[in-house]
């Protein structure tokens, strides 16, 4: 399905950096961002491992 919609000249040029289409150059910033957003780590969740690792050992 296609749509027609209005952007910027300046999103254009953004998006066809990352692909030939402004359509594949916007799937392809999504997939970037949904990767990025996957692999970061909050310092909170890995403190908190750690801190659980930690009480578990000491229970032996």
């Amino acid at each position: 399905m296609s749509r027609v919609v209005r952007i910027n000249e300046d999103s254009i040029e953004i998006a066809m950096k990352y692909g030939k289409t402004v359509s594949e150059g916007i799937r392809t910033m999504d997939k970037i961002i949904r990767d990025k957003s996957r692999n970061n780590l909050d310092i909170e969740d890995i403190r908190r491992v750690i801190r659980e690792e930690i009480e578990s050992i000491g229970r032996y």
